[in-house]
């Protein structure tokens, strides 16, 4: 755990009725800042600064989590969002992708 990382501290206190799912290296936790209703976050309960520092094991089942929680919630349409980077939007020092589930008429664009 690194000491100044919001997540790392997030991860260590995170209140129980704030969690939608978690496991022994995950967490998801709803988005205080959403996007659109329904946004999540999926953070490794380990320190990894970005994308690029996931190990293959982790980054696998990374993928098993959003699998699962999007299951679990009956998302059909959604998109899976990681800024890697301060030039990318990265905001956090902590890797963590963002699921957006997504609605007609959600107003929600992304400029790719």
């Amino acid at each position: 755990m690194e000491k100044d990382c919001v997540f790392c501290r997030i991860v260590a206190g995170v209140k129980e009725e704030d969690k939608i799912w978690e496991d022994e290296e995950f967490i998801v936790i709803k988005d205080v800042n959403p996007k659109v209703d329904g946004h999540l976050l999926v953070i490794p309960k380990e320190h990894f600064r970005s994308f690029l520092n996931l190990s293959s094991e982790i980054g696998e089942k990374l993928f098993g989590v959003v699998r699962k929680v999007v299951g679990k919630l009956e998302m059909k349409d959604f998109n899976l969002i990681v800024n890697n980077g301060k030039f990318a939007g990265q905001l956090v020092g902590h890797f963590h992708l963002h699921i957006l589930p997504r609605r007609k008429g959600d107003g929600f664009r992304l400029n790719v």
